[in-house]
Parts: structure tokens; sequence; C-alpha cells
């Protein structure tokens, strides 16, 4: 041990002696590992780590055969809840922007506009108050109840859990704050992190336009639920076919042709999934090239310090020094450097990776 610290000190030593090579080693090191670190970091939170929720492996949505496209109707979705065989629970949300004025002058926020079973198919407890269920459904514009996402709860009212029954104004309609969503919960589509959850029943207030009975508006971006247990990918395709057909022979006119399958809510099926690995694969490509050219880059300035260093170390030779006790105190140079590149790399990317969360 008493060796190994006088090799630790020896090396700081050294590499204080040459600041302009400690610094492009550190840099170079930090910038390739750091690189590294974010791109790895994006593909686990895209396509290798399902959403954050309870039991999210069994969470699949529907899409269409044909073209990948996840819209429904609203009538859609009320037969497709009604008739299928297979999934615990079915919900349908929508994106939405609307204006937000809690008595400081109204803003633009993104929300998600959902179907009163919303949380309870996901499965989320409120973090504050409660959220809205089925047994708040009376027909249109019959539960205007809003609940605040975490984050947004946090910066605009301060952690005030008074905010409870207070009466905001969206789109200049009276929306009551009923409760303050977990923080780890941001809806389910990894792109949007939505400030604001509503129900789908009083869509006539949030938009404008009243499309819960017109089959032929798409306006239900996404239906998702959970597989009942036992029940096979293929099984449930099976069923989600036989109600599509129903559905395109009873209304031929507002459905469109083509059968139904599942897909992953986290990339929203296969809409978005393969232009999303495509370029997570181009980044992963970026990073290695990065990653290899700064291990040539690290070569070369270590071969161009050995070569200032030959005469030092034929003193150290001369003098008695054994070869194992100077390549000892090389590698500990370097293993030092590596440290401290590493850890300023992943310092960065966890900074980076945190403001882009945000």
């Amino acid at each position: 041990m008493a060796t190994w610290l006088q090799d630790v000190r020896y090396a700081f030593r050294q590499l204080r002696k040459s600041p302009g090579f400690t610094i492009a080693a550190l840099l170079t090191l930090a910038m390739a590992i750091g690189a590294n670190a974010v791109v790895f970091s994006v593909l686990n939170g895209l396509v290798l780590r399902p959403l954050n929720l309870p039991q999210a492996e069994s969470l699949y949505l529907l899409e269409r055969v044909t073209d990948n496209d996840t819209t429904l109707s609203y009538p859609d979705y009320v037969d497709f809840r009604q008739r299928n065989q297979s999934f615990d629970g079915l919900t349908a949300s929508a994106f939405s922007q609307v204006s937000l004025n809690s008595g400081e002058g109204p803003s633009l926020i993104w929300g998600v506009e959902a179907s009163t079973n919303y949380f309870d198919v996901l499965r989320i407890q409120p973090y504050l108050g409660r959220f809205f269920h089925d047994s708040d459904d009376h027909g249109p514009n019959s539960a205007p109840y809003i609940v605040l996402s975490y984050a947004y709860w946090h910066t605009h009212f301060r952690d005030d859990r008074s905010v409870l029954r207070r009466v905001v104004q969206l789109n200049q309609h009276p929306f009551t704050i009923i409760g303050v969503a977990p923080p780890m919960f941001r809806g389910t589509i990894i792109f949007i992190s939505p400030e604001f959850f509503v129900p789908l029943l009083n869509a006539e207030q949030v938009d404008g336009t009243n499309y819960l009975m017109d089959r032929a508006n798409r306006s239900i971006f996404m239906t998702i639920g959970h597989l009942k247990p036992g029940v096979s990918l293929a099984a449930a395709t099976a069923d989600l076919n036989s109600i599509a057909a129903y559905l395109q022979k009873t209304y031929p006119k507002e459905e469109k042709p083509g059968g139904f399958a599942l897909g992953r809510p986290n990339l929203l099926g296969d809409q978005f999934a393969p232009g999303v690995k495509a370029f997570i694969a181009g980044l992963m490509l970026l990073a290695g090239l990065i990653l290899l050219a700064a291990c040539a880059n690290l070569g070369s300035l270590f071969a161009a310090r050995a070569a200032d260093r030959a005469k030092e170390i034929a003193v150290r030779l001369a003098l008695g020094s054994s070869h194992n006790r100077i390549l000892r105190a090389l590698f500990t140079e370097a293993v030092m450097i590596s440290l401290s590149g590493g850890a300023a790399g992943m310092w960065a990317s966890a900074a980076f990776l945190h403001w882009l969360s945000d």
C-alpha cells in the first residue's frame, strides 16, 4: 500500500508538471465517454426500457396493420372497449394545447384528454387529491375536472397543497383541480410530457368541437390497455380483428379497411419505431467513431509523452529502478487520467440528460 501511494503521488506530480498533456487527455476522454453515455441513455430510454408504469410489460396499443395508424374515433374506441375479451381495460387519449388561466394570466400548455378510466387502466395512484373515474361520466361536458402533472404543480403552483378544488379557466371554461399526478408519471408516450389531464367527455370545451359521436373523426391518438393474464398476442389480435370486421361491415362509409395489431406504447407501436431506431443506430455509430478517435488520439498523446520522457526513464534505470516499478508508475498515471476523464464525462452526460429531460 505504501508503494502504491508513492506511485500515486509521483504520478500526480508528473501530471501537474505537464498541464497541456493532462488537460488534452482529460478532455479527450471526457468528450468520448460523455457522448457514449448520452447515446446509451437515450437508447435505454427510447427502446430498451418500457414506460415507467406498473406492469408496463403487459401494456399494448392498438394500431392498424395497413399503415401503422394508431388513431381511432371515439365511437370506435367505445366499441373496442366494450366488445373485446382480451384486455383488462382499454383507455383512450388525445393531445391538445390549451390556454390555462389560474388567475395570473393565460398561458399555453400541452396536456392529455383521456377517457375517464385512464388512470384506473394504467394503475396509477395520485400524489395529491384524486383522479377522475368512470363514475364521473354523466355525458358530454359532465366532468369539468383537471389533474395537474407533478412538474407543472411544482413549478407553477410551487407545491401548494391547497390547490385542490381551485377553479381554473381552460380555454375560458371553468375546470376544478382535483388532483396531482405522481412525480414519475409523464403519460404514455416518451416524446411528450403532458402538464395536465382532463376527461375526453369535455372535448367540446377543450377543443371547441364535439367529436364524441362522430365515427369518421379519428381524434383518439392512442388506445392502450393491459392484456389479461394468459392471453397471447395472437389471440388478442384475432379478437381485435373480429371487432374491426364487425365495424367495417356495420359502418362501411366511416371505417377504414384492414386489420389491427398490437404495438408497444413507448414508441407508439410501429409508427415511430423504425425511424427512432434508425436514428439511434446512427447516433451509436457516431458515438463509436468518436470513442475510436479518442483512443487513437490518446495513443498518440501517450506515445509523444513517452518520447519526451525517454531521458527521465533512462536516468531512473541507471539509478537502479526496476522495469516493473517504472511500468507501474506509468500505468498509475494512465489509470488516474482514465478515472478523472471518465468521471468528468459521466458528470457532463448526467447534466446534459437532466437538462434534456426537463
